[in-house]
């Protein structure tokens, strides 16, 4: 009987070492998922934000330049600001674009070797196999003494 209990706790307690092992990598895949749509939704925005600011600044020049004010449009207050905003709007967008691409490339999976891979389903099936017999004797075991 104790041997019995005993490949049961076995039994358990792998099951929960490997439960624990799937519930932390699906937590680091959601994380690394989270990161990667957060980056390519600031880089949306930002990318909308600088539009919104060209267009802004074709609205300013455009009457200078339909009148030919170029003394103007020089002396113009915020033409300075306007370009200046655009130009850090346009490095916020190089810095996300960047650190995009490094999260995506971190992910990549590395080449995959077929044997390894092969070897590993092999060693995964026969710890299962096992452990269904074991749960099978423990099974046999428990009606034979009703």
């Amino acid at each position: 009987m104790a041997d019995i209990i005993g490949k049961i706790k076995k039994t358990l307690e792998d099951s929960l070492d490997i439960a624990r092992n799937n519930a932390q990598s699906f937590k680091e895949t959601a994380e690394e998922y989270s990161k990667s749509a957060r980056l390519k939704l600031d880089l949306l925005q930002l990318k909308n934000n600088r539009k919104k600011k060209i267009n802004l600044l074709g609205e300013t020049v455009y009457p200078f330049l339909l009148a030919q004010n170029f003394a103007g449009l020089q002396e113009h207050e915020t033409l300075g600001i306007l370009i200046d905003d655009i130009k850090i709007i346009q490095n916020e967008i190089d810095l996300a674009e960047k650190a995009l691409k490094d999260l995506t490339v971190k992910d990549a999976a590395p080449t995959l070797d077929r044997e390894a891979i092969q070897r590993q389903i092999e060693e995964l099936e026969q710890q299962i196999e096992s452990r269904i017999n074991d749960l099978r004797e423990v099974k046999k075991t428990l009606t034979h003494k009703d």
